[in-house]
């Protein structure tokens, strides 16, 4: 399986490793670009689904609302429920104050428990700058990701916590679009909501990660299928080998 961790463009590509080349850098610019509704190439596509006139979302791993933001831009909200368990982005998640935006400081799981994750802690001169987006279930994957992106990893240390997953077995709302992005605990995630994906059947957008293939077995049961978003050609094609950042999983419906 190939998997495309960035944006096609070759301009874009450049910049975001110039980015991730320093963990400063890459502080900073999560923090400016809170204050623009910039995200990524794929998640255009939602665009173009068929919904309903006004729709609820489910954002799983709402991060610092950059996702949530964009959805608001971008499509016709009544409700988006927002599942963060990082304190800091909570804070930043209620600040936004959206009167259509429900916070909640806990994430989604297949079973009600604490987990253990981890996340790496820059520290310049005694003062320490947490990479809380760079949260994932396993420590030995986050290394992995940090000899990736970063080429000045002298000052960073891996730091642990503890946060709460829940399973969420209905809501009082139909759901009709949700948004995963967890850092390798996107299939817990799906099987946490697995009573609303039967019941609603919600267009899914899904960070890709290396259980894609179990995500994707998973949902055949439900007769989803896997799609990546074109922007250029601004279409959805069914994925056949190579699977973008963010891979779609869609009803016939959701392609009108």
């Amino acid at each position: 399986m190939k998997i495309s961790k960035t944006a096609s463009s070759g301009l874009i590509k450049f910049i975001e490793k110039i980015i991730r080349s320093h963990p400063l850098v890459y502080y900073f610019f999560r923090y400016l670009i809170r204050f623009t509704n910039i995200f990524e190439d794929d998640a255009y596509g939602v665009s173009y689904l068929s919904f309903d006139k006004k729709i609820n979302i489910i954002d799983v791993g709402a991060s610092d609302g950059i996702a949530s933001k964009f959805f608001m831009k971008k499509l016709n909200v009544s409700n988006i429920l927002c599942f963060e368990p990082n304190k800091p982005y909570v804070k930043i998640l209620k600040k936004l104050n959206y009167k259509n935006m429900r916070v909640y400081d806990y994430g989604i799981g297949e079973r009600n428990a604490n987990y253990k994750v981890f996340y790496p802690r820059y520290q310049f001169f005694k003062k320490n700058f947490d990479l809380v987006t760079y949260t994932f279930y396993d420590k030995k994957e986050l290394q992995k990701q940090i000899n990736l992106d970063f080429k000045f990893k002298r000052n960073i240390k891996i730091v642990q916590k503890e946060i709460f997953l829940k399973k969420i077995d209905k809501l009082n709302l139909k759901i009709s679009l949700i948004k995963i992005d967890v850092n390798g605990h996107e299939l817990s995630v799906v099987k946490g909501l697995n009573n609303i994906i039967k019941k609603d059947k919600p267009a899914l957008i899904i960070e890709t990660d290396k259980n894609i293939h179990k995500i994707n077995n998973y949902l055949e049961k439900f007769n989803y299928k896997k799609y990546s978003y074109l922007r250029r050609k601004r279409s959805f094609e069914e994925i056949k080998n190579t699977y973008p950042l963010n891979t779609y999983f869609l009803q016939s419906f959701h392609l009108g």
